[in-house]
């Protein structure tokens, strides 16, 4: 009889666990990383690299693909960006932060695009990871990974 009752309760079913409370760091960084696509979408040059650090290794969809510091890859933006008009599209989707005491990651999906001078339009969707750590109290970008999916499915081969 004891197996039985034992049996019946653990086959009940179980309350869903509550969702973490989101912690001071990673809602710190969640508001970087809204700042920055804004920054992006409305090509506020100047603010968009301002919360990385001088020497953050970024990957981008774009060659070279590889950048070594910040100032690497500003110098190529009007190599590879297209000339647009108004704001962009630049929207964080199902972004995803988890923050350590020094270190921290980030990843999500961006809908990004814009409008060309001649009216028509251009639209993608990337993935991003973004690395993070805490220098000197601040949050910083020291990582940036940008990437596209190729292909009908998804990037599989």
């Amino acid at each position: 009889m004891k197996l039985r009752k034992t049996m019946k309760a653990a086959t009940r079913k179980q309350p869903m666990p509550k969702k973490k409370a989101e912690s001071a760091d990673e809602t710190t960084i969640r508001s970087l990383l809204k700042r920055w696509a804004e920054a992006t979408r409305l090509d506020r040059q100047d603010e968009i690299l301002s919360n990385h650090a001088p020497d953050a290794l970024i990957f981008d969809v774009l060659p070279p693909m590889k950048y070594e510091g910040t100032a690497a890859y500003r110098k190529s933006w009007a190599e590879w960006q297209p000339e647009t008009v108004g704001p962009g599209k630049f929207g964080l989707h199902d972004l995803a932060v988890t923050a350590g005491r020094e270190v921290a990651f980030a990843h999500c999906l961006i809908h990004c695009g814009g409008t060309r001078p001649d009216g028509t339009t251009f639209e993608d969707w990337v993935r991003a990871t973004l690395c993070l750590r805490k220098l000197a109290g601040r949050w910083l970008i020291t990582h940036q990974h940008i990437s596209m999916p190729v292909g009908d499915n998804g990037g599989e081969q």
